[in-house]
């Protein structure tokens, strides 16, 4: 028998065995591999945005894991940056339910995060860079075209916003630029309880001269967790912040630092970005 003979038997056995299995088996399909689809787990996924660029996934998964059993957890970057925002997975809908419930405005690495369920992309939307086919809710980050960039973002088509702001196109500095100089008499403390009054903030520095002392409050009064300690004098706030840093209260670690003033930029002169300074610029003092 010669090669050809050979050959032509061969593509006719093929050709059999293929239509046998055309007809016993409905995954079967001529000139293709038999493909057997596995059947995933579906997931409940929730958003967390306002997220310290310290926070980590294993950080967010711990956290989290008081919820309920934890699938995988997500923190959006762009290369090794955190960009303030992740993705849980929760193996039930009632773990992501109480998730939500009892951690929204829970305070992680002295950040109060956002959680809410997320919410899947619109499919005739064009194609994001982010990797992620989930979008978050409010309090997200968020890229658009529309609005200024950042402070500071070079001018152009993808100039993006500053930290919870808005990207887009443009990115002009501001008109009246300003710097911040570390205050010398004031302390900036977070990670307060949210059920500390003024008074009680007060107390905690009762052995040095405090000449006002606030929490930082929402418009329904609420307490953003944070607040300002202004000193007599700066041995006092340096005292003070020796001492009682990283101390207890009501269970929560206290946090402090030094607190920026806010002042005009000399002509010429680069505007300070919020990575340059360790806490907020200390609003005007409230008497208390």
């Amino acid at each position: 028998m010669c090669i050809r003979d050979r050959y032509q038997r061969r593509v006719r056995a093929f050709s059999y065995a293929e239509t046998l299995l055309s007809f016993s088996c409905p995954f079967f399909f001529v000139g293709c591999p038999l493909l057997i689809m596995a059947e995933t787990t579906p997931v409940f996924k929730v958003f967390v945005g306002n997220l310290s660029f310290k926070t980590t996934k294993t950080d967010l998964a711990a956290t989290f894991s008081q919820a309920g059993k934890v699938v995988d957890a997500n923190i959006i970057t762009r290369g090794q940056r955190s960009l303030g925002y992740g993705f849980v997975d929760f193996e039930s809908q009632e773990a992501a339910d109480k998730a939500i419930s009892t951690l929204h405005k829970f305070s992680l690495d002295g950040r109060e995060i956002n959680v809410e369920h997320a919410k899947p992309a619109d499919p005739n939307r064009a194609p994001r860079s982010s990797g992620s086919s989930y979008r978050g809710g409010r309090g997200g980050a968020s890229r658009g075209r529309g609005g200024r960039g950042g402070y500071g973002a070079p001018r152009g088509r993808g100039g993006r916003g500053g930290r919870g702001g808005r990207g887009g196109r443009g990115g002009r500095a501001p008109t009246n630029p300003r710097s911040r100089t570390p205050s010398t008499t004031t302390l900036f403390a977070t990670n307060l309880p949210f059920s500390l009054e003024d008074q009680e903030l007060r107390d905690l520095f009762s052995e040095y001269a405090v000449k006002s002392a606030y929490v930082v409050r929402r418009e329904n009064n609420r307490s953003k967790g944070f607040g300002f300690i202004e000193f007599e004098t700066e041995k006092d706030q340096q005292s003070a912040l020796e001492k009682l840093n990283k101390q207890s209260v009501k269970g929560r670690e206290l946090i402090l630092r030094i607190a920026y003033i806010d002042t005009p930029a000399q002509p010429g002169s680069q505007p300070a970005s919020a990575s340059d300074s360790a806490a907020p610029a200390a609003p005007p003092a409230a008497s208390s």
